[in-house]
């Protein structure tokens, strides 16, 4: 088929030649190739846990702190916080959480809940400054950015809240940067200026008495969207999981409503 001698015979040996050679490393490279992924499928599928990919924040600030209750559900769900986008064809995940505009062509794609954005300081911070919760954008605050954000095409940010919010007229010059909005809703944490979060990232911090809202949320375009490939949607590990990631969002909002 391609014109050359692979092998070299004598009357008692056989040897590869250089193309034979070649060839030869190229076809036991596949083989191994094709058996490590066919063992890879098997396991896959003979495995009961889901292999979750979420951005970094929403890793620490939600998912990872419901784990516990994941198993109590009978779920085992192993989490990969990862800032770039899955490929299913590609990566170990079987399911995706991305938040964004959606929907996402080539995938399953279901819509978790609809996003706002809020404002949020400690209440140390709001009692050093004397911020008053009925007028909290009377004095200017120190804010507290996430400047990945801030950059990304998606609208969500402190300039989207500056636009909703006719009584915040301060010029958005942030005292510090973070690359994370979880990073900033911990500095905030801390006392150290208001960050801007958004749903399902700041909601158990207000339960828990770490963080205040200041004004009202405002409604946002992007959502958070659960994604995966057709083929893993047909599977009962999936329809489990989103019967129960639903119902946590659900519990997370009905916080943010009681707060």
């Amino acid at each position: 088929m391609i014109g050359v001698q692979l092998f070299e015979r004598t009357t008692r040996t056989l040897t590869f030649t250089t193309a034979g050679e070649i060839l030869c490393a190229a076809a036991h490279a596949n083989i191994t190739d094709l058996e490590a992924a066919l063992l890879r499928v098997q396991a896959k599928k003979r495995s009961s846990t889901i292999r979750v990919s979420v951005p970094p924040s929403l890793a620490m600030k939600w998912i990872v702190p419901l784990l516990t209750m994941a198993k109590t559900a009978g779920l085992d769900i192993s989490v990969q916080a990862q800032t770039r986008l899955v490929d299913f064809a590609r990566d170990d995940a079987d399911v995706g959480i991305r938040y964004g505009l959606g929907p996402y062509p080539g995938l399953r794609t279901i819509r978790l809940s609809r996003s706002y954005m809020q404002p949020l300081a400690s209440p140390a911070y709001i009692e050093a400054n004397g911020i008053d919760l009925a007028k909290p954008w009377a004095k200017p605050i120190d804010i507290l950015m996430d400047h990945t954000t801030e950059s990304d095409p998606i609208p969500f940010g402190w300039a989207e809240f500056k636009a909703s919010e006719p009584a915040f007229t301060q010029k958005i010059e942030p005292i510090s940067l973070f690359d994370r909005t979880d990073l900033a809703l911990q500095a905030a944490t801390g006392g150290l200026g208001v960050a801007l979060g958004r749903t399902l990232l700041y909601e158990n911090d207000v339960k828990m008495g770490y963080l205040v809202p200041l004004g009202e949320p405002k409604p946002v375009e992007p959502s958070d969207w659960l994604v995966t490939s057709y083929e893993f949607a047909e599977t009962q590990k999936f329809k489990d999981f989103t019967r129960w990631i639903t119902e946590q969002v659900e519990r997370t909002i009905c916080l943010e409503t009681r707060s």
